[in-house]
């Protein structure tokens, strides 16, 4: 599975000249499609979604090798492969099944689809509780793992068989108190795993009451990670039941982040953010991003001066226009790359439901979290649309007008 980190590792590569083949597979689920394989990445590198440089056929031969011997172990999944025999790169990562096939031709690989994916599909923790015992789990694309277990060694049994009366209702009593001591101690346990580690989504499982007593309990910032509960019988569960239970949660969470986040920003103050093409270009070229938002299927292609790297939408936007433009197959990708550069945030905004209104700066932002379709899809901007429909930053200090 593909982490940010990686994302950062790939965007800081590029080449002179030479084309980076970034391909976009979905490989079938059934092994006896696989050998339809080959022909349709044949036909995506033929008819690029955007390109700047022609493919070698080394890397075409290279990368058609790799999907002939390898497609097995991804069945069911999408492959992202990256290709440049110039500077060494032959890399193959497997994601979720619903990345929209592509392939993009540029002097840098394309790693939009690949942060869409590690952002809709992060590591997360799962906790499954009940009245005496506790599990943390570590989820990590398809592997789980149990990272803490706790044991309640004061919990009486819950049979009361024989007992009648005030005898029965103290002993009752005393369990409820002990219950919640319990749900105390797994609480701290979450905040000492979460404090160790990187912010997480966190998911709770288990009985009704159960989960309802351990949520009294989370420290604040272990609370603002929570994505949501399922209901099971501890007993019942398997780890990979658990992955399979909280899995929808942890990808409907993300997704009504990063719509929150589009739709939030432009209800800043004006001087702290920039809406559209134009003015992102200019807070990116001024390193003066903190949070950038980009569309996650539209390519805008675009320029680059020769001589100061600003990145323009025209080939003599640049003051040293005297300077030969570069021309690069998406500017979003190479805003991307450099606000990662700067130490910025990037997030790829959900493709905007059918008929939504496109937000105006300065109006109020709709109650609670959007609604978004599931996963990185195939939407493009609709029609009469501008370049860059979904495209804003929050930045790290204010810019004037003059300076966009």
């Amino acid at each position: 599975m593909i982490s940010k980190s990686d994302v950062k590792k790939l965007s800081t590569l590029r080449t002179g000249g030479s084309a980076v083949l970034s391909l976009y597979l979905s490989v079938p689920m059934d092994p006896a499609q696989l050998r339809g394989l080959p022909p349709r990445a044949a036909e995506l590198m033929a008819q690029p979604q955007a390109a700047v440089a022609q493919l070698s056929a080394g890397d075409r031969d290279a990368v058609l090798t790799r999907i002939g011997r390898l497609g097995r172990d991804w069945l069911g999944h999408t492959v992202a492969i990256f290709a440049c025999g110039d500077i060494g790169l032959l890399e193959m990562y497997r994601l979720p099944s619903n990345i929209t096939e592509r392939a993009v031709l540029g002097i840098r690989p394309h790693v939009r689809p690949l942060l869409a994916a590690a952002q809709l599909w992060p590591p997360y923790r799962v906790a499954v509780v009940d009245r005496r015992h506790s599990w943390v789990f570590a989820v990590t694309g398809d592997e789980i793992s149990t990272v803490a277990a706790h044991t309640d060694p004061t919990m009486p049994s819950s049979d009361f068989g024989g007992w009648y009366g005030l005898e029965a209702y103290r002993v009752h009593e005393r369990v409820i108190q002990l219950a919640r001591h319990h749900y105390r101690d797994t609480a701290a346990i979450l905040a000492q795993v979460i404090r160790d580690g990187e912010p997480e989504p966190l998911v709770i499982g288990g009985h009704h009451d159960g989960v309802r007593q351990l949520l009294r309990y989370l420290p604040p910032a272990v609370h603002e990670e929570f994505a949501g509960s399922f209901a099971a019988d501890t007993h019942q569960l398997t780890p990979a039941r658990v992955r399979e239970l909280a899995e929808p949660l942890v990808a409907r969470w993300a997704r009504n982040r990063a719509e929150q986040l589009a739709t939030q920003i432009p209800q800043l103050p004006p001087a702290r953010t920039a809406i559209g093409l134009a003015d992102c270009l200019a807070a990116v070229n001024a390193r003066a991003v903190e949070v950038l938002v980009v569309p996650d299927t539209e390519v805008i292609p675009g320029y680059l001066c020769g001589r100061c790297d600003t990145l323009c939408s025209e080939a003599d936007g640049c003051p040293d226009w005297g300077t030969a433009s570069q021309p690069v197959p998406d500017l979003v990708e190479e805003m991307i790359t450099r606000t990662l550069d700067d130490g910025g945030q990037v997030s790829v905004a959900p493709p905007r439901a059918p008929g939504a209104a496109t937000p105006t700066p300065g109006t109020p932002p709709p109650a609670g979290p959007g609604t978004a379709p599931a996963g990185p899809g195939t939407a493009t901007p609709a029609p009469g649309a501008a370049a860059g429909d979904r495209l804003c930053a929050k930045l790290r200090y204010p810019m004037l007008p003059s300076s966009r």
